[in-house]
């Protein structure tokens, strides 16, 4: 017979073994050595290309990566003809025959989603858009769950916590409903501390770090910062020059950002990015180079299959025309302008509003606002200073004027005269539905919680909340609650700045 002490032996023994079992991490996300080469083509927009090297997807990382080229296209392309065909290959992952207790069916099943809510959400299906946000959230969270070592997860869940942490407050009911809540700073702390991981998804996760200070968080010094070392860590790559010229015209960088997107343009192959030909468009208007930018406006115009966009661009055109003196060009092609396109971005709503004006636009007020968005500082001082009291007789451009110039001094950080500046704005605007002085407001509050007044910050944030109806009420608001958002949750932030 086995003594006691033998068999006692024996079964702690296996208990830890079986111990050890349960408690070890899942296997982390990996990609073999074809469906790597793939996702890196994905990554540089060369979805062509990709798709040929997985013909017969089997894996999860294998399907994620189609998924994901897929999804870029259309975002990127909004190529209407490709849309039913890529929207039932994500129906057929979707249902693919599988037993979801592994962690990488589950990211794959959480991606595609959120994906998908991004591409519906850019075709106008706000509902499907909603179902696959909050299918994506439900399935992050079961991952998370499941398999709290698994660190793949941490790119999705960031990503969708700062993308329901940033939805305005008048659709709070909206996630109650759907009992989803998301926080920006726990959402940005995770992207972030998952970018420095190394892990194969580190590089995907730092362009959305990235795009999310640029564009939500309006940290677009530290966006820019970011895009450069994504750029340093792989040079050339389209996605990245694309990113990167986007948050450089951002952050007022503008010949940092012709730089990239002239750099782009010698990457001949993959996806073409047509929206890139319009930033082009942007930054010649910056420069006052208003031939080179209606070329660019135009080539846009020509080749891009979506209507994102193309209002403004006809409006931009226009625009040239005026600012370079030639009147009767301008009022015809702003009489086109007016019936194309579609007012679903935020750029074809003001074009839609400015349309819609009788009078044409101040001409040196408008000049001096597209240099400062480029950072031609000395061009904008020498424009405002310039304008006498008699050169600006309405409300609206003599509120401009002050609101322009408080711009200005926040760019050239002569921080007290663009507090004095932005509050001369506030109280000569009034109740005015101009976007000046919300806007002011919103810098304000900025400025407060750099300084660490943060009750100041949040007055003036919640001031700019109580604007109604300007041009550009739904990202100021989204970026005043986010600010209020992460003021309750204790989240840092830098000095920010941007454009308008």
């Amino acid at each position: 017979m086995i003594p006691y002490y033998r068999k006692a032996g024996a079964i702690a023994c296996l208990f830890l073994c079986y111990a050890t079992a349960l408690a070890a991490p899942p296997e982390e996300w990996k990609f073999d050595a074809i469906s790597q080469k793939a996702y890196d083509l994905v990554l540089n927009l060369q979805t062509v290309e990709a798709y040929a090297m997985l013909p017969n997807p089997k894996t999860p990382q294998e399907h994620y990566v189609l998924a994901l080229g897929e999804a870029l296209e259309l975002l990127i392309t909004e190529d209407g003809e490709k849309y039913t065909e890529y929207e039932d290959h994500f129906e057929q992952r979707l249902e693919r025959k599988i037993k979801l207790n592994s962690p990488d069916e589950l990211l794959l099943l959480a991606e595609i989603r959120m994906q998908w809510a991004f591409v519906y959400l850019k075709y106008g299906h706000e509902f499907d858009a909603g179902l696959n946000l909050r299918q994506a959230f439900l399935t992050a969270k079961e991952l998370k769950k499941r398999f709290p070592e698994y660190q793949a997860i941490k790119k999705t869940a960031g990503m969708l916590e700062v993308i329901i942490g940033s939805v305005p407050e008048q659709y709070n009911w909206v996630l109650s409903l759907l009992s989803m809540d998301g926080s920006i700073g726990d959402g940005m702390a995770e992207l972030e501390s998952f970018t420095k991981a190394g892990h194969p998804l580190s590089f995907e996760a730092g362009m959305i770090s990235a795009l999310a200070k640029g564009l939500l968080l309006q940290q677009t010094d530290s966006a820019v910062t970011e895009a450069r070392q994504l750029l340093a860590d792989h040079p050339g790559n389209r996605l990245a020059l694309f990113l990167g010229g986007a948050l450089a015209i951002k952050n007022s960088q503008s010949e940092e950002a012709l730089f990239l997107l002239n750099t782009l343009s010698t990457k001949h192959s993959g996806l073409p990015i047509y929206y890139a030909e319009y930033l082009k468009g942007e930054i010649y208007l910056h420069k006052a180079e208003y031939m080179e930018a209606m070329a660019s406006y135009r080539w846009f115009i020509n080749h891009y299959k979506g209507q994102n966009f193309i209002k403004d661009a006809y409006y931009k055109v226009g625009l040239c025309y005026y600012l370079n003196g030639s009147n009767n060009d301008a009022l015809e092609v702003f009489k086109q302008a007016r019936t194309l396109g579609k007012e679903a971005s935020e750029a074809d709503k003001y074009a839609a509003r400015s349309l819609a004006d009788d009078e044409l636009p101040h001409m040196q007020l408008t000049k001096a606002r597209y240099a400062t968005d480029g950072g031609y500082y000395d061009n904008a001082r020498k424009i405002l200073e310039a304008i006498t009291p008699a050169q600006v007789p309405s409300k609206r451009d003599q509120v401009e004027l002050i609101y322009r110039k408080a711009r200005l001094e926040h760019k050239t950080n002569h921080l007290p005269q663009a507090r004095e500046l932005y509050k001369e704005t506030i109280k000569q605007n009034g109740q005015e539905p101009w976007y000046y002085a919300p806007n002011a407001c919103l810098q304000l509050g900025y400025l407060a919680w750099a300084d660490k007044d943060l009750e100041s910050a949040k007055t003036f944030f919640t001031l700019a909340l109580s604007y109604k109806k300007h041009e550009y009420k739904n990202s100021i608001d989204s970026k005043a609650k986010s600010a209020l958002a992460q003021l309750k949750r204790g989240s840092g932030i830098g000095l920010v700045d941007q454009r308008r």
